[in-house]
Formats: structure tokens, C-alpha cells, sequence
């Protein structure tokens, strides 16, 4: 729910950034694109998740379904980067957004959604490692010679934490969460990737100065949220009384009774009797 909402007001905030760079601040360019793109961009993600809960129907086989997935998915992107303009309104889509919708529409209505994600789940973790790698490849440690630079990242690190802690502790003050939850919950949402780095992506197009300097400033913050992140999280939850640290000792007698129970189980199988 937090990538959705990101997403939107990211959709707003680009259309607003994207007017002031070109010179052309209106009304349209600054409230009615923004709207337009973020519910073109819903109906398309609805839409094409309708039809491809449909068509799955059509298949047999998983692997078959997970194919048509993976095109319908493809195609999905494609159709999220037209662009034209209809009077003086521009209609435009996020590719984020519209797969986001794709994703929700698909898996709540498609009686196969359990058993494709979890195929998918299987060879996905190849593609962000490609995906990671490509994105790191892009950070340029040379523009943080400049103060100005380092200033910005370090605000928007600091101010991006504090909102997340602070944010998630009213929130859970509110809903009379228990004092566990309040203190410990927002420092789990520390960690970030994903979503951010697909924004990096269309920042860019802002152009070369603030395009090139939005995306080192994210990359590096996530580099930072990245390695310190997790270790938080799992301060927080071991604090919270959520999980329980294991010793090295124990992980390796669980190994090795779960290997011994499995070939227990192998050699009761190939009994004759």
C-alpha cells in the first residue's frame, strides 16, 4: 500500500517538477496531467488485469500460463510508454504504476495467481540481482565532491528515517497498538529498494544536471538503507520479541536431524513390505 500511495504522489510531484524544468507551470501541466496519468494509469493495469485472468483460463499447464504471463506482462510495459496528447491534456501512463495495478487486479481475481507467483518465485531471483547490479552500475561517486550534494543526501536520509519512525509510531498510537509495536515498527520500514529505484528511472528524464543528481543521491541513500537497514530490522524484531537468535550450534544439529529424518523416510519408502 505504501509503494501505491508512493507512487501516486511521486506521479504528482514528477508532472509538477517536469513543468517548472520546462517552463510551462499551468493549471494542466501542474493538476490535470498529473490526475490523468495516475488514472490512465490504474484503468490500463485494471484492464489488462482482467484480460489476462481471463486468457489464463484458456491454458492447462502452469509453465504454459507463466508464459503468457511473462508476455502479457511485457506487453502491459509496452502500452505504459505511449504517450499523446488530446487538446491541451496529455495522456500518459507510469509503467510502475500500471504494473502495480496489473499485479493486484491479476491476483485477485485469477484462480491460478498462487500457483504462477510461485513459479515465478523460483527464476525471479536472477533478474534483481541484474536488476541491483545495473542500478549500482549507475552511481557516480564524483558528484559528491560537491557539499551541496552530500547535504542533500544526508537530509534526505535523515528526514526520510525520522518520517518513517515517527509516522509509523502515531499510526500505531492511533490504531492503540501496544507500546512493543509502537516503538519498534518504524524502524522496520528503514530498508528501501525496489519502487525507489524504478522513480530513479524516470527522474531521469528531468534532464542531465538534476535527472543525474537525483538518481546518485537515491542510489547511494539505498546503498546506505541497504547495509544498515536489515542489521536495524533485525535489531528491532529481536528486541520486540518477534524472533529468536540461533546459535551456530543449534542451526547445525537441525541440519543434520532434518537430513537423518529424510533419509529415514527414503529408506522406509524402498522397504518391500
Amino acid at each position: 500500500l505504501d509503494d501505491a500511495v508512493g507512487l501516486i504522489v511521486f506521479a504528482v510531484s514528477f508532472g509538477i517538477a517536469q513543468a517548472v524544468e520546462g517552463g510551462t507551470l499551468s493549471v494542466i501541466s501542474v493538476v490535470v496531467n498529473p490526475i490523468v496519468e495516475i488514472i490512465c494509469s490504474l484503468l490500463l493495469g485494471a484492464v489488462m488485469g482482467i484480460i489476462m485472468s481471463e486468457l489464463e483460463k484458456l491454458f492447462f499447464s502452469n509453465s504454459n500460463r507463466l508464459s503468457m504471463t511473462i508476455a502479457f506482462v511485457t506487453m502491459t510495459i509496452a502500452l505504459s510508454s505511449l504517450r499523446f496528447s488530446l487538446g491541451p491534456v496529455t495522456i500518459s501512463f507510469s509503467s510502475l504504476l500500471v504494473c502495480m495495478m496489473l499485479g493486484t487486479a491479476f491476483c485477485n481475481m485469477s484462480l491460478f495467481s498462487p500457483d504462477i507467483m510461485s513459479r515465478a518465485e523460483k527464476w525471479t531471483s536472477p533478474l534483481y540481482a541484474v536488476f541491483f547490479v545495473l542500478s549500482g552500475a549507475q552511481l557516480e561517486l564524483s558528484v559528491f565532491r560537491y557539499p551541496s550534494v552530500i547535504l542533500i543526501g544526508i537530509v534526505y536520509i535523515v528526514i526520510r528515517c525520522a518520517g518513517k519512525y515517527f509516522g509509523a509510531r502515531l499510526s500505531a498510537a492511533a490504531t492503540h497498538c501496544s507500546d512493543t509495536v509502537q516503538r519498534y515498527l518504524g524502524i522496520t520500514l528503514f530498508p528501501q529498494a525496489g519502487v525507489a529505484l524504478g522513480m530513479v528511472v524516470t527522474a531521469q528524464a528531468l534532464g542531465s544536471s538534476c535527472g543525474s543528481m537525483i538518481r546518485n543521491i537515491i542510489l547511494f541513500s539505498v546503498m546506505i538503507y541497504e547495509i544498515f537497514g536489515p542489521m536495524m530490522t533485525r535489531d528491532a524484531l529481536r528486541k520486540a520479541g518477534e524472533i529468536t537468535p540461533v546459535s551456530p550450534e543449534k542451526k547445525t544439529r537441525d541440519r543434520f536431524a532434518h537430513r537423518r529424518e529424510a533419509i529415514n523416510k527414503r529408506q522406509v519408502k524402498n522397504w518391500p513390505f
